[in-house]
């Protein structure tokens, strides 16, 4: 049933050193936004913008579902998240909000008929068949002596397909824990072996950690791969990561019922909140002078409600001559990498690639294609109008750090100000708005300024690497 009041949050892990970390999370929002079931499709992440603790002032809906894209219970799903978001179980009630934490995808009851055909289509697209009943899958995930909820869950589904008896074995295979993945060929008699890899995104793993375990080359991305991989007299096909199925958006939709199934009758009406957001914006676009600014990205209306974006450095271009942008996917496209063809950790990096224009309808359709181009910033703006934007000194920042992060509460003042000289000075657009680093913020009428409200995860790494070293980066 379609939730009119209420809010999807998807939340992500995402990367600093790569945009594949990111994606599925991204593409499984823009699917969820096309069926149309909530008022509003939100995503936020651990290593990139917008972040978890900004996560919940994008959206003014009385009801938010947070649903983890992540493929278990662990360290992020019951430390980080909530810790992050103020949440103190499955119901929270926060500035009015009604918070409903779901479990992750990969708890879903639904995850298990993902797997089958992501088994399937792998062998489908190969020039070859296989017979189920002679073939094991393997379900591979990561492992880890941390949290024994991580691993619970493959092993769970890997009995519940072998239970099905459609496939002649189905058993867990781990990274970094027993049963080994590198031990495929003695831990099953099969002549036939598919491999989908337990993961949300394709990247260091399903690419390069585990090809290299099962044997089958140095680097997928790089080097190709063709299916089946022969060994001896045996075959083994080779999926890519389960989070990136197309159909992971309905398990989404299903954690989001399954919540309501166990909780449904505990949460209040929803009721609709006022929306100070959307006040703020259209007071801006009716009496700030055209054409608009935000960070670096000008705004400038074409008719009634059609807005069009583009690269402040392309202002007098020819519209003909630039690339047109269709959609959100291609602005997702085009804002993940810098023109050096590099990730763009920072949304708000001076790094934005011109070349491109494109056209948006409505005060919602603008609002979106700027959460994609700089998240959150509309609403930190919005909020520190109304002097309604938290503010947290980069100490107390410091000191919610756990886990390999707990160290950065060394760094004194003058070490945090250095970063922001080395780091942030040249490398972000925002305003510092937190203690001990904080700016002037001064726009102009036609801007919207981009602020930021306390230190980014980019930062606390590289506080971390300042202190361990930079081979700290590609922990």
């Amino acid at each position: 049933m379609p939730k009119r009041h209420a809010a999807l949050l998807l939340l992500g892990h995402g990367s600093t050193l790569n945009a594949d970390s990111s994606a599925p999370t991204y593409q499984h929002a823009e699917e969820l936004r096309r069926h149309d079931e909530f008022a509003e499709v939100q995503v936020a992440f651990w290593k990139e913008e917008p972040n978890f603790r900004q996560a919940l002032r994008q959206t003014s809906q009385a009801r938010v579902y947070v649903v983890p894209n992540f493929i278990s219970s662990g360290y992020f799903t019951e430390q980080v998240i909530p810790r992050e978001l103020g949440l103190a179980g499955p119901i929270t009630t926060i500035d009015g909000q009604e918070i409903c934490y779901c479990k992750p995808v990969g708890l879903s009851a639904t995850m298990t008929g993902v797997l089958l055909q992501r088994a399937e289509q792998v062998v489908a697209a190969s020039a070859e068949t296989c017979d189920p009943k002679q073939t094991c899958v393997f379900i591979c995930g990561h492992g880890t002596s941390f949290n024994d909820n991580s691993t619970k869950i493959i092993h769970e589904q890997a009995g519940i397909i072998r239970a099905q008896g459609h496939y002649g074995d189905c058993q867990a295979v781990l990274m970094e824990q027993e049963p080994f993945v590198k031990d495929w060929r003695t831990l099953t008699s099969c002549r036939d072996v598919i491999v989908v890899p337990f993961f949300i995104s394709d990247g260091l793993h399903s690419y390069e950690d585990i090809p290299v375990l099962l044997g089958l080359t140095h680097n997928i991305r790089e080097k190709g791969f063709t299916n089946p991989h022969r060994e001896n007299d045996r075959r083994l096909w080779y999926a890519t990561a389960i989070g990136t199925e197309p159909s992971v958006a309905q398990v989404i939709l299903d954690a989001v019922a399954e919540f309501d199934a166990s909780y449904g009758a505990k949460t209040t009406a929803a009721a609709p909140r006022e929306n100070l957001l959307d006040d703020d914006l259209a007071r801006f676009l009716r009496t700030a002078a055209s054409p608009w600014k935000i960070g670096q990205v000008l705004i400038r209306p074409v008719g009634a409600d059609i807005f069009e974006l583009l690269h402040f450095e392309d202002r007098t271009a020819d519209p003909q001559a630039l690339r047109r942008l269709r959609d959100l996917e291609d602005l997702r496209e085009l804002i993940r990498l810098g023109p050096d063809s590099d990730f763009r950790p920072l949304r708000a990096g001076p790094t934005l690639r011109p070349g491109w224009i494109m056209r948006v309808f409505e005060r919602d359709g603008l609002r979106a294609a700027l959460d994609y181009l700089y998240p959150a910033a509309l609403a930190n703006w919005s909020l520190w109008q109304h002097g309604q934007l938290p503010l947290t000194p980069w100490r107390e920042t410091a000191e919610r750090q756990t886990g390999r992060f707990r160290i950065v509460r060394e760094i004194d003042d003058a070490g945090i100000r250095g970063l922001n000289a080395q780091f942030c000075d040249p490398g972000c657009l925002k305003r510092r708005l937190w203690t001990p680093a904080e700016q002037p913020v001064q726009p102009t009428a036609q801007e919207i300024p981009l602020l930021c409200p306390e230190a980014c995860n980019f930062l606390v790494g590289k506080a971390r690497e300042q202190i361990k070293g930079p081979e700290a980066a590609a922990e």
